[in-house]
């Protein structure tokens, strides 16, 4: 139990160690660490807000409990027990559901747990818990999934099955166009300064060539949050994220949208042909169940 979040600087030193590897049959450690008593940083907060052009009046934005949860992230992926290097992780997808607004006075538990893991052809899968109390109450979640790129499948074994969760389902609805934009060459050390999540992949193309990108990319909740930018959403709301392919900074991007019911699907695409998407989204203002 910790009253304060952990140093990112000893996470960060930590993860410079070597580490014994995974074994074909092991899987990651079932890790929990929790913060309590927790408040807001007030002036970070604010800078998050002015960063993506947020409204004070729409409250705690619901991306920013993910942004204050990561040195807990770090802590449990990088503690002695865990058998992997974290450096180069990737963002693979995320799942977020809210239930109660979040104000600025709060005072809160964070809890995180490793959930489980998987071997899949791109490498090993690993799922994060978040949740956020107040009160005895449960006013946040999130599922956050990581992959460490590599080898961890037999020869004639099968990848892990994903959970439900992660299947992609695509709205039967047309196709909206929306805004245009542009990545900011300058946005991977920015949101890095402001989130902590200093991953090298985002800061330098050196770095990132050595995990086999040609480009540093922006962070993937840097994209998700831009492309909720402007909108006041619903109190009880879930959001699916899948961080489909790099956004590179410098590039410039179309969202195109489908609407259905209560449930609205997002699409960050090449602005200037019809590749792959970058990042699929899915917003749910009803949500039928908790989050699992």
């Amino acid at each position: 139990m910790k009253r304060k979040l952990p140093s990112l600087l000893g996470s960060y030193s930590r993860m410079l160690l070597p580490r014994r590897g995974l074994g074909r049959d092991e899987r990651v450690p079932y890790l929990a660490l929790d913060s309590r008593s927790l408040r807001f940083d007030l002036r970070h907060l604010q800078a998050y807000r002015r960063h993506f052009g947020l409204d004070p009046a729409h409250g705690v934005p619901l991306l920013y409990p993910q942004v204050i949860s990561l040195p807990l992230h770090l802590r449990l992926l990088s503690r002695s027990r865990m058998p992997l290097s974290v450096l180069g992780l990737i963002h693979l997808r995320n799942h977020i559901q809210r239930y109660r607004h979040l104000h600025e006075t709060d005072q809160l538990l964070i809890d995180c747990r490793i959930l489980t893991s998987r071997r899949s052809p791109l490498g090993l899968e690993v799922d994060v818990l978040t949740e956020v109390w107040h009160h005895d109450f449960l006013y946040w979640q999130s599922i956050s999934t990581y992959l460490r790129r590599g080898d961890f499948l037999d020869t004639q074994a099968d990848a892990d099955p994903l959970p439900p969760r992660a299947h992609w389902q695509t709205l039967d609805a047309p196709a909206e166009e929306g805004t245009h934009w542009r990545v900011p060459k300058i946005v991977g050390w920015r949101y890095a300064g402001l989130s902590g999540d200093f991953n090298p992949l985002h800061l330098s193309r050196f770095l990132a060539s050595r995990y086999g990108f040609g480009k540093p990319f922006a962070h993937g909740m840097w994209g998700l949050a831009r492309s909720l930018a402007g909108r006041q959403l619903a109190e009880a709301i879930r959001l699916d994220a899948h961080f489909k392919a790099p956004l590179e900074l410098g590039s410039q991007v179309r969202q195109s949208h489908r609407h259905a019911g209560t449930r609205e699907q997002w699409a960050l695409l090449p602005a200037d042909g019809d590749g792959p998407p970058m990042l699929l989204a899915q917003l749910d203002e009803a949500p039928a169940a908790p989050l699992r």
